[in-house]
C-alpha cells in the first residue's frame, strides 16, 4: 500500500468515525425529547426547547418544528462557517427528526403519577440534561453543531468575536427557559428547566474538556 492509499484510507476511516459519533448525538437528542421532555413540558433551552415551546402553541409535532427552525440556521452557518461544518451539521439536523419519529414517546409524568409531583420533572431534568449535554458535546468535538442554539452561538461569535460561546449559549438558552415558564404559567417548570440547563452546560464542559485532554 502506497502512502497516498494509506492517507486516503485514514481519511475515510476518520469521516466514518465522525458520522457514527454524530449519529449517536442525534439519538441522544431524540431520547431526551421523547423520553424526558415532552410529557413533562420542560424546555431546557436550545432548538429542542424552542421546538417544544412552539409545538405546545401550534400543535405542530416537535420533530417538524425542530426541522423548520434548524434549516435556515444551517444555511447561514454553512455560508459563514464553512462547507465541512455545514455538511456535518446538515446531517445531524436531518437525522435528529428522523430519530424523534423512531424513538417512542414515553409518558414520564404518567409513569410517576403515584409518586410526589416533583419526581417526574426532576428525573427529566437530570436524565434529559445529561442526554442533551452529551449530544452537544459530541457534536462540538466533531467540529459541527446539533443545529440548535449552538449554531446561533457560533454565528454570534463570528460577528462578535470578543464573546465566548458558553456565555452566548447560557444567555440564549436562559431566555428559552424563561419563555417556557411564561408560556406554561408554571414557575416550577421554569425552575426544573433551569436545572436541566445547568446539567447540560456541565455535561458539555466535561465532554469537551476530556476530548481536549485526549488530543
Amino acid at each position: 500500500m502506497d502512502c497516498n492509499s494509506a492517507m486516503t484510507q485514514q481519511r475515510v476511516t476518520a469521516i466514518v468515525k465522525d458520522f457514527l459519533w454524530i449519529t449517536l448525538s442525534a439519538i441522544f437528542t431524540a431520547m431526551a425529547v421523547n423520553l424526558c421532555f415532552q410529557s413533562t413540558g420542560l424546555a431546557p433551552g436550545g432548538i429542542t426547547g424552542l421546538s417544544i415551546i412552539f409545538s405546545l402553541i401550534t400543535h405542530i409535532p416537535v420533530s417538524y418544528m425542530s426541522l423548520a427552525i434548524s434549516v435556515p440556521l444551517l444555511i447561514l452557518a454553512t455560508v459563514l462557517l464553512g462547507k465541512g461544518f455545514g455538511v456535518k451539521t446538515l446531517y445531524i439536523t436531518l437525522i435528529t427528526p428522523v430519530f424523534m419519529e423512531l424513538v417512542p414517546v414515553f409518558d414520564l409524568s404518567g409513569a410517576c403519577s403515584n409518586l410526589p409531583w416533583f419526581v417526574a420533572p426532576l428525573i427529566a431534568a437530570l436524565a434529559g440534561g445529561v442526554l442533551v449535554g452529551s449530544a452537544v458535546g459530541i457534536a462540538l468535538n466533531r467540529q459541527c453543531a446539533t443545529g440548535g442554539t449552538d449554531v446561533i452561538a457560533l454565528l454570534i461569535q463570528y460577528v462578535l468575536r470578543f464573546l465566548k460561546v458558553p456565555t452566548i449559549l447560557f444567555c440564549l438558552d436562559g431566555s428559552v427557559v424563561i419563555a417556557s415558564g411564561v408560556i406554561s404559567g408554571n414557575a416550577w417548570i421554569a425552575g426544573f428547566s433551569l436545572l436541566s440547563l445547568f446539567i447540560i452546560m456541565q455535561t458539555i464542559r466535561k465532554i469537551t474538556q476530556k476530548a481536549r485532554q485526549n488530543l
